[in-house]
């Protein structure tokens, strides 16, 4: 279903779902700021701006309740296209981390593109990528709760995004994620980009385990050679 503002006798139709183009320029208006409300109108349904700051405060929140369904559209099919979940290798799951660090809107080109091998262009519409991408948030998610001790997350971490950004990101060096899988030689980068996730996670945590089982002998060593 499509709506229309009215402003001036002329009807603006908000659309009933957004291009790739409209979401990531909105990216740059939180919704939550009135000042920004006449912007956000002026993206989605091609109104002056100029015109926008004239009307009403009570039309612009209208108007702003039409399309706040439409930015975020969760009723979108879980379309994974070409990306299979149980396949993702380390390059991508990598190229994703760092797109979703700087933020899903500004990077949404970038995330379409890796996740589905396709080049976006500014009409397709966020509604036929959104749920897949969803689909892939949820997995990433997943990920992080089973591997938590690996990634340095503590027993109360729970499956919330912003809070995971929090925790994640500013400690965790992905670089230094490649170089211990390559085993510290650049030239192996390469091969292991290419290995899957899962697997790599899976050795990353036997080592970790290792490294802090040896940690423990030699604690163990050192605090019986003061007690003797």
């Amino acid at each position: 279903m499509t709506y229309e503002l009215y402003i001036d006798e002329v009807a603006y139709k908000v659309p009933e779902y957004l291009t790739i183009k409209q979401f990531k320029e909105l990216g740059n208006w939180d919704i939550q700021i009135e000042e920004n409300w006449c912007r956000i109108l002026s993206i989605v349904t091609g109104a002056p701006y100029d015109l926008l700051t004239g009307i009403p405060k009570d039309t612009l929140e209208l108007g702003i309740m039409l399309i706040v369904d439409i930015i975020y559209p969760d009723t979108a099919p879980i379309n994974k296209g070409t990306f299979d979940i149980k396949n993702i290798d380390v390059g991508l799951f990598v190229d994703m981390e760092l797109y979703i660090n700087r933020g899903i809107q500004n990077n949404i080109y970038e995330i379409i593109e890796r996740l589905y091998d396709i080049k976006p262009t500014d009409d397709m519409l966020l509604y036929d990528y959104y749920g897949g991408i969803r689909y892939y948030l949820n997995w990433r998610l997943n990920i992080f709760n089973s591997y938590r001790k690996l990634f340095g997350l503590d027993d109360e971490f729970s499956k919330n995004d912003d809070e995971l950004q929090e925790k994640i990101d500013p400690a965790y060096s992905w670089y230094q994620f490649l170089m211990v899988l390559a085993d510290e030689n650049f030239l192996n980068i390469k091969k292991v980009v290419k290995q899957p996730i899962i697997e790599a996670l899976n050795f990353l945590a036997y080592k970790k385990d290792k490294v802090e089982e040896e940690k423990k002998r030699i604690n163990e060593i050192q605090r019986n050679s003061r007690l003797n």
